[in-house]
């Protein structure tokens, strides 16, 4: 990581913290049972990853819940593969501001969404999209184990550093279909 780079990353990191202290929403345990409303965040850097979520999408659609989908791309273009949904939007180099934050259009309608349940599959880091989970409105947040994310997520999961984004999204399944939700 270059020198500038290096800046810009601890001032969006210390950035992200100010606006996440902000952030006001009700916690509640919830299932894919009693969710409606799930916002996905994901990486998609090849097609191979944009057909595993979309897999994702269909199993989630035929329990009937409706997914509002935010992937990011760190190129400048979008990939040939990405076919643009109703539900489904990209971000790209192009669409952060110098603290890496998302700055498109759709970000500040996506912030003020009620999702029951938001499910951030990234692998590693990318600031566009921790900028999107640790600020959005959903009463279970759920994402890759990650000591510095603690105040983002509700729920981490720890997974391998060499694990793929199938055997992610089948944790993430696996805890969604486990947890209790009676008091």
């Amino acid at each position: 990581m270059s020198l500038i780079n290096n800046i810009r990353y601890r001032f969006a990191r210390k950035n992200l913290e100010q606006e996440h202290q902000k952030l006001s929403r009700t916690r509640k345990p919830l299932n894919l049972d009693n969710s409606r409303y799930i916002a996905l965040l994901y990486y998609i850097p090849d097609e191979d990853s944009y057909k595993k979520i979309e897999d994702l999408l269909k199993l989630l659609g035929d329990r009937n819940i409706k997914v509002k989908v935010a992937c990011y791309t760190d190129q400048k273009v979008i990939p040939h593969y990405f076919i643009p949904k109703l539900m489904q939007d990209i971000l790209t180099v192009k669409d952060t501001n110098w603290y890496y934050f998302p700055v498109k259009p759709f970000v500040k309608d996506f912030l003020q969404e009620e999702f029951d349940i938001l499910i951030d599959l990234s692998l590693k880091e990318y600031i566009p999209l921790l900028y999107l989970a640790a600020n959005a409105k959903a009463s279970l947040k759920i994402g890759r184990f990650d000591e510095s994310h603690q105040h983002y997520y509700d729920l981490m999961i720890d997974i391998p550093q060499d694990s793929t984004l199938e055997y992610f999204i089948e944790q993430v399944m696996h805890y969604l279909n486990k947890i209790n939700t009676e008091s």
